[in-house]
């Protein structure tokens, strides 16, 4: 991949990230610090109680970590892919740990502000709902599938060289180790739906709506979900799969609804491949589809 191209379009992503953060927490400032001046009541089904200015630096840190990440990986000459690193099951499995990790952080943040039980909507009556959430996959890949039609990702390809997937996707592809495969499907399937949308939605959504309003903390979150996997081809169907999972914790007011929607999502790419491994010209456009949505 021309890596000029995917860092410039990336860095331009935080860039823009950074920016609405900014203007979000000096409108806020000006607007709801100082006699007088007390920030509005919570409104919308996610609360918004008990998040403050401290937040900012919360989110700065979050965003922080993943542009230094990201520079990190356009400082190295020759980076290697995730498929060419040795002890493949402890590496990922490293990763998984790194996840619970970023749970642990937003809860030492929040749980002395909140209860945590109730800002996340953990306890949630109309559970039921989570049974909906093949359904929204369903439409976020028809999204994606009018992508396809009107030429997006051929336009992509022409801006770049190489192969679009993202190394997560290819790793499943080509590995035919059980433990990598199995440690892969743990970390892709249910660490990265649990510790994303705890960071993602659960704080840093809940927080960009304290400082701003619904529909720029909804864009602001899709955005920088979608730059925090540093893949040119995903940044587009990733930011829609983002606003997605904020849409539905606004829409449900719990923290089930996202984890259940990107837990299928990451789990349908990873039964898609699984199966192209055991037929490889079986649903071929499957192969391609996934490759280029890869996993949140």
């Amino acid at each position: 991949m021309d890596m000029e191209i995917d860092s410039r379009v990336i860095g331009v992503t935080y860039s823009v990230c950074a920016a609405m953060l900014l203007v979000s927490v000096g409108c806020y400032v000006v607007r709801h610090t100082g006699s007088g001046k007390a920030p509005p009541m919570p409104r919308g089904k996610v609360s918004i109680a008990g998040f403050g200015l401290i937040d900012a630096i919360g989110i700065s840190i979050f965003a922080g970590f993943y542009v230094l990440s990201w520079i990190a990986s356009l400082m190295v000459e020759e980076q290697k892919e995730l498929g060419e690193m040795g002890n493949l099951p402890a590496l990922l499995l490293s990763q998984l740990a790194f996840q619970l990790f970023q749970i642990v952080i937003v809860l030492g943040l929040l749980f002395w502000r909140m209860n945590l039980a109730a800002a996340f909507g953990l306890v949630w009556r109309r559970w039921v709902l989570v049974f909906l959430a093949p359904l929204v996959v369903v439409m976020i890949w028809a999204l994606m599938g009018v992508l396809e039609v009107v030429g997006y990702f051929d336009w992509i390809s022409e801006l770049v060289d190489g192969d679009l997937k993202q190394d997560a996707v290819r790793l499943l592809a080509e590995n035919n180790d059980p433990m990598t495969l199995g440690a892969m499907a743990l970390v892709a399937c249910w660490g990265a739906p649990l510790a994303e949308e705890v960071v993602f939605r659960g704080y840093i959504y809940a927080a960009m709506k304290r400082f701003s309003n619904i529909p720029v903390a909804v864009i602001f979150t899709g955005i920088l979900f979608g730059a925090v996997h540093m893949n040119l081809a995903a940044l587009l169907p990733l930011t829609i799969l983002g606003i997605f999972l904020a849409l539905a914790y606004e829409y449900t007011g719990s923290l089930w609804a996202p984890i259940a929607i990107h837990f299928c999502f990451n789990s349908a790419t990873t039964v898609s491949q699984m199966i192209m491994k055991l037929n490889p010209e079986l649903l071929e456009q499957i192969e391609q589809n996934a490759a280029y949505f890869g996993f949140g």
